[in-house]
């Protein structure tokens, strides 16, 4: 008897723990619901409506009729081109130009290089976008007057589609090559003294340092610094915006522009959310893949 009645003790006392456990942590999940939750929930709701900015026109239940619509539609298989396209092009330059740029500052010593690399990531990026579309310009830009200056003929940078998503593909590299950069670096720093070292007594060379021992224990790092951009890549809305407001026609109207004009420019609450759930989903998506990766990296 005596030990059936410590055993309830234990599991009363267990039980407590756990309901206070509980109560500490309800606010977290309460803020979680209410900034998390339920907005992705009235998304879903909207997305099923002909819904209006204007208050006084009436919200009409179409159901599934705006997916159907946007499925079939050209223009949305285009911005989800253009927005692969750009995401995969500043992804890969900026995974490669970071790692050089670490390399190449983990032996110098002059370390105010990073804090002048950084400036960049720091900027916001409307005003980057804003800067950018003056350097572009095609009769005061600097840019073409450097290259007027050089004897070479003005760019059309941002009026042509072609050099408009080059354009904003420059200017996303330039702005977040450093932080690629700076996670290298941390990632290198870190790196254990005792490989380099046997490398060097066994007469390795610089390739063979960097292919077998460096890229090898970066694993890690790699997959964070893919997941990072590529998400964050992905939902590029601002440079956009100031640069080329999806132009010239559309050839620069990644899914988020498209979302913000499909709701606020033509009026289309409803299918402008359906188009954030579609994105929300390929994120998702890409999300799944990345910790694949990551568990990948971690278990090899």
């Amino acid at each position: 008897m005596l030990r059936t009645m410590m055993q309830k003790n234990v599991v009363n006392s267990l039980s407590a723990r756990k309901r206070f456990g509980f109560l500490m942590i309800s606010p977290a999940f309460i803020i979680l619901f209410l900034l998390s939750v339920y907005p992705t929930i009235y998304l879903v709701v909207v997305s099923l409506h002909r819904w209006s900015i204007i208050p006084t026109i009436p919200r009409v239940f179409v159901g599934l009729s705006q997916y159907i619509h946007i499925f079939t539609s050209p223009d949305f298989y285009y911005s989800l081109f253009v927005t692969l396209v750009f995401t995969l092009s500043v992804v890969l330059v900026e995974m490669v130009l970071g790692f050089l740029l670490a390399y190449i500052l983990l032996n110098t010593k002059l370390k105010w290089l990073r804090i002048v690399f950084l400036l960049s990531t720091v900027i916001s990026p409307i005003v980057i976008g804003l800067v950018w579309r003056f350097n572009l310009g095609y009769d005061l830009g600097l840019i073409n007057y450097f290259l007027n200056s050089l004897g070479s003929k003005s760019v059309n940078w941002l009026g042509t589609p072609k050099m408009a998503v080059v354009s904003i593909i420059i200017v996303d590299i330039w702005q977040w090559t450093p932080f690629a950069m700076l996670i290298y670096l941390a990632g290198l720093e870190s790196l254990p003294l005792e490989p380099f070292e046997a490398a060097v007594v066994d007469g390795a060379s610089s390739f063979q340092v960097l292919t077998h021992i460096v890229l090898p224990q970066l694993k890690s790092i790699i997959a964070v610094i893919l997941m990072f951009r590529t998400l964050d890549a992905f939902k590029m809305f601002d440079v956009v915006y100031m640069m080329t407001m999806g132009g010239p026609g559309n050839a620069t109207e990644v899914l988020s522009y498209k979302i913000w004009h499909t709701a606020f420019f033509e009026n289309k609450l409803g299918t402008g959310a359906a188009l954030s759930i579609i994105m929300i989903i390929i994120a998702n998506i890409m999300m799944q893949s990345f910790n694949r990766i990551m568990k990948k990296s971690q278990t090899v």
